[in-house]
């Protein structure tokens, strides 16, 4: 199985953004699906839609938040996984 951190994103043209609070939330407009992101992941989605490949998504985040590459390394497989599941993100 590859990483999907060797992959590109970019966000997909059903993904919908509002900026609540602090918070980033998504709306897939196909299936009306909600999914919220908490400040690391709105940054880490904002990054994907600059065109930043994930390792360099990555190092971004170690250095604008005060967190250890292997813990966003992690999350970000986690957060492009569910981007992936639930129509958010495409590869490409």
């Amino acid at each position: 199985m590859s990483d999907l951190l060797d992959a590109s994103y970019r966000p997909s043209p059903q993904a919908v953004e509002s900026r609540v609070a602090d918070e980033l939330v998504l709306l897939h407009l196909g299936s009306e699906t909600y999914f919220s992101l908490d400040p690391v992941g709105a940054r880490m989605w904002d990054l994907l839609g600059e065109g930043l490949a994930p390792h360099a998504m990555c190092a971004a985040i170690v250095a604008e938040f005060e967190v250890e590459l292997p813990r966003v390394v992690e999350d970000a497989r986690g957060l492009l996984a569910d981007l992936l599941a639930h129509g958010l993100v495409e590869a490409g």
